[in-house]
């Protein structure tokens, strides 16, 4: 009835949305993980030969995290990263790339061995779309396969390191649009 009063009139109010899913999230949303809020962004999509993956740039504060989701058979694997400074591995690792084109079978972080895994090639598409950027890809395990580390070489000298953990679903609660939403 206010409504009517104040403009809006015969329009059916709709409740708002509240059923967003992790996959649903866009630059703008928020989400909260681990006791806190985290603000989307960025987004890009991963392509190796047809193979896609999805991944969001997450910011608390200072902050950033790296969600990626992967679907193979219908399966979601879902994983945060932290990027982390190269020389925090062994620092031959760059040149051991350079030399013979890939990394050592181990690294260590933090006295933590991860052995390889894959290595692979693609183009990242920022936003999801337009030119890719190429990029190879290695990527470690823990020995107890709970821990992920990648290592990805951007071009002849440019290289970047991530760590962090598998992650499930649930573990991602109260998604909700944020200021850059269009209706």
């Amino acid at each position: 009835m206010i409504r009517k009063w104040f403009g809006g009139g015969d329009e059916e109010d709709e409740p708002p949305r509240t059923d967003y899913a992790l996959e649903d999230l866009q630059v703008g949303y928020l989400v909260d993980f681990d006791l806190k809020t985290w603000e989307v962004i960025g987004y890009n999509v991963y392509d190796y030969d047809g193979f896609e993956t999805r991944e969001w740039e997450l910011r608390c504060g200072e902050e950033v995290r790296f969600l990626e989701l992967a679907v193979d058979d219908g399966q979601a694997e879902w994983v945060l990263t932290r990027k982390i400074g190269l020389r925090q591995l062994d620092p031959e690792v760059a040149a051991a790339i350079i030399d013979s084109g890939d990394p050592p079978e181990e690294v260590r972080l933090a006295g933590r061995p991860y052995l390889a895994v894959e290595s692979s090639a693609g183009q990242m598409r920022e936003g999801g779309g337009g030119r890719g950027h190429e990029f190879v890809n290695w990527s470690y395990e823990s020995e107890e396969g709970e821990r992920v580390l990648f290592i990805s070489q951007w071009g002849e000298r440019d290289f970047r390191a991530y760590e962090g953990e598998y992650v499930e679903e649930y573990q991602f609660t109260d998604i909700l649009p944020g200021k850059k939403e269009k209706p």
